[in-house]
């Protein structure tokens, strides 16, 4: 131990102040006669670690230092001078205890790493402890044993106390104390990540993950089992993996099924393994954890095209969808849905693709039903494709947008006007002309027939009809005698097949037809007026010949 005197500080007394002593210190009291206590009070101090001092290699983990001083405050002095007795009562002064005391540590030498430099401990009272912590690494190649670890305490302590009437002077010396503290290093199963790599593994798909670790501890790791953790971006399904006795340099497989989680981008991503098992002792134990990197593939990407199939206004059709594959994984039994999305309302579930490898494309039809309220114009629809991964869970991509274009509404007309007579049955005729920008195909013509006119005959098949083209149709309609002579109008439609075949009716559309005066008697009332003569004239000669007959 080392000593130093400190100088002589000589205060005069103030009333109702107290002074914090820093080195030699007076502070005044009333006193008719000087008195010394003068009696060389050296602290004892000492160190411990409180709690255990059992690391094992690779480890970080802070300690706790007690710092104790084994001085108990008891001199030999004569306790019982008034003056002095009342300065160390009034003013708090220590008598054997270490203040301002302070710590350094010194690892040279030792496998061990002490992430502390020169700290403050405080004061150390007379039989009292100190805590301060101590960080520490232990070196991963650390060998078992124990490890003393050398330490510095400086610290100043009271020398002797002189009061002088009004005055006292404390008097200190400023003293080295040299100790150490001992860290045991045991032996320890301590996990190395020799390789590892990815199956499979992208975006929200589960793939697996296999890793080979070594055992490069000084002890048998037994019962071993290993788990995967602290990988925000993996979550295994299944955690613990089985590795049995790995002894020291033993490597051991394993394979975790797991979902890939908030991964944006392809690249290396960090995952960690930790060991379970039973040290020498049969007590459980775990290792630290020793991280790996494993590459997250893009996964499979799209790139989609949509081309309308007869999608009008009105109707329903189909969005010929084609998808490519721009990833660097094949989609498995990929396929496509269309998102309802006005105008469009999807009637099937979606169209199949198969397997799309890298660059592959595939094309398929979704049906879709084109509202009434639709503009000819293009809309967005939104596309998503779905594929499975390797354990079958259905990985959907975001919403793809795809321009699509909806043609106006299928039309005709009826060109020309018919004539009938009032009270005549005839065959009339009808040109109707396609006059939108789509064909019909299958088509018949279908007239409604209202009063004044009736028909057996109502229908007229055209087949094809494209637009600008026209087409002549002929029905057999009687107009009602009593009609009046003017315009009337008949309903026409046009019923057609679509794309799906499936028959669809059109709008209604009116037909011109003039109701015209008679030309002449009706061909019953003459039949009557002539018949009846007649055959009143044949039955009277029938009846002659039978007579002449009868008499003769």
């Amino acid at each position: 131990m080392k000593y130093e005197t400190a100088g002589l500080i000589r205060k005069a007394a103030v009333v109702g102040i107290v002074l914090l002593l820093i080195g030699s210190v007076g502070v005044g009291v009333s006193g008719t006669a000087a008195e010394r206590f003068s009696e060389e009070s050296v602290p004892e101090l000492d160190a411990t670690v409180a709690g255990s001092n059992t690391v094992t290699p690779g480890e970080t983990t802070t300690l706790t230092i007690a710092v104790q001083n084994r001085h108990d405050g008891v001199t030999d002095s004569d306790r019982a001078i008034e003056d002095v007795s009342r300065v160390v009562q009034a003013h708090g002064v220590q008598i054997g205890a270490a203040t301002g005391t302070t710590v350094a540590y010194d690892d040279e030498g030792i496998p061990i790493d002490l992430k502390m430099g020169k700290q403050s401990v405080g004061t150390v009272r007379t039989g009292s402890t100190t805590r301060v912590p101590l960080t520490i690494e232990v070196d991963e190649s650390a060998e078992p044993g124990t490890y003393t670890v050398p330490m510095n305490l400086e610290f100043s302590y009271i020398r002797d106390i002189f009061v002088d009437r009004d005055d006292y002077t404390v008097n200190r010396n400023t003293g080295t104390e040299e100790t150490s503290v001992t860290i045991r290093v045991e032996p320890h199963g301590q996990l190395t990540v020799v390789d590892m790599r990815g199956d499979d593994i992208y975006k929200n798909a589960e793939g697996d993950v296999a890793v080979t670790v070594r055992n490069t501890g000084s002890e048998a790791m037994s019962d071993a089992t290993l788990s995967l953790v602290g990988s925000p971006h993996f979550e295994p399904q299944s955690n613990r993996a089985a590795l049995g006795t790995v002894a020291p340099g033993d490597t051991r497989n394993a394979t975790f099924q797991t979902v890939v989680r908030g991964v944006e981008s392809a690249g290396s991503y960090a995952v960690g393994f930790r060991a379970a098992y039973e040290d020498a002792n049969g007590q459980p134990s775990e290792s630290s954890i020793r991280y790996g990197s494993v590459g997250v593939a893009e996964g499979p990407q799209y790139n989609v095209s949509v081309e309308s199939r007869s999608l009008y206004v009105d109707s329903t059709g189909a969005a010929r969808v084609t998808v490519t594959n721009t990833g660097d994984v094949a989609a498995t039994n990929a396929r496509v849905f269309a998102e309802p999305n006005q105008p469009f309302a999807p009637l099937s579930n979606g169209g199949q693709l198969g397997t799309l490898e890298p660059g592959e494309s595939a094309t398929t039809e979704i049906k879709m039903e084109v509202s009434d309220r639709a503009l000819a114009q293009s809309y967005s629809l939104p596309i998503t494709v779905a594929h499975d991964d390797d354990y079958g869970n259905t990985i959907r991509s975001d919403p793809l947008n795809a321009d699509v274009s909806v043609g106006p509404e299928r039309q005709f007309t009826v060109v020309d006007t018919a004539q009938i007579e009032a009270g005549a049955t005839e065959r009339i005729e009808l040109t109707v002309e396609n006059t939108g920008e789509s064909g019909f195909k299958d088509a018949v013509v279908r007239i409604n027939a209202d009063s004044p006119f009736e028909t057996d005959d109502d229908t007229a098949y055209i087949g094809e009809l494209s637009p600008g083209e026209r087409a002549t149709v002929s029905y057999t309609l009687t107009a009602g005698e009593a009609a009046t002579p003017k315009s009337y109008t008949l309903d026409t439609t046009i019923k057609y097949d679509n794309p799906f075949d499936e028959t669809v009716v059109s709008d209604i559309r009116p037909a011109t037809v003039e109701v015209t005066e008679p030309s002449g008697p009706s061909t019953p009332l003459v039949l009557t007026a002539i018949g009846v003569p007649v055959l009143l004239g044949a039955g009277i000669v029938f009846k002659r010949d039978r007579l002449r007959q009868y008499l003769g």
